[in-house]
């Protein structure tokens, strides 16, 4: 099977859809979450990054970066930890949400990230629509195949989506 890569800019559905997606599997599900969360007194959102389905936990051992208004700032290291973390079993579904640019000065990661599109059953994963070598390699990559994510189109694409994962479905 191939993998499904949910391509979109900000705030269109990707998370959602993928949501969507897993609800219902017969299979399990592991993966990663990047999450921005609210502003902090510094004026700036912290972006933290933690296992799919595990507690959250908000350290500095797993904060990957801040942005505020178009600037950001990546922290590589807190990567370059998070790799050793995504050893996953092959029995059920790897979810990546999401893949963004962040990533981009950890080869560590990057490199760790494209490991599990080789090796990896099925993945399922929310990529931003910037381009970065990392992120013109995740969409490249032989296995995946990209769905262009809008307002117009995400309800069509949920259900078509649904139907092309329901051997994973009870």
């Amino acid at each position: 099977m191939q993998h499904i890569l949910i391509v979109g800019s900000n705030g269109v559905g990707k998370s959602t859809l993928i949501r969507k997606l897993i609800s219902g599997l017969s299979v399990p599900v592991y993966g990663m979450i990047t999450k921005k969360e609210a502003e902090g007194a510094d004026g700036f959102c912290p972006v933290y990054i933690h296992r799919y389905g595990e507690p959250r936990r908000f350290s500095t051992e797993n904060l990957i970066g801040k942005c505020k208004s178009g600037c950001s700032t990546a922290y590589p290291d807190a990567f370059d930890r998070f790799a050793d973390k995504l050893d996953f079993p092959y029995n059920g579904v790897i979810v990546l949400d999401e893949l963004g640019f962040l990533e981009s000065n950890s080869p560590v990661f990057t490199d760790a990230i494209l490991r599990l599109f080789d090796q990896a059953p099925l993945l399922i994963a929310a990529v931003r629509d910037k381009s970065t070598p990392f992120l013109d390699a995740v969409r490249a990559h032989p296995r995946a195949v990209c769905h262009s994510i809008n307002e117009e189109n995400r309800d069509a694409l949920t259900a078509q989506l649904l139907k092309e994962t329901h051997v994973f479905r009870q």
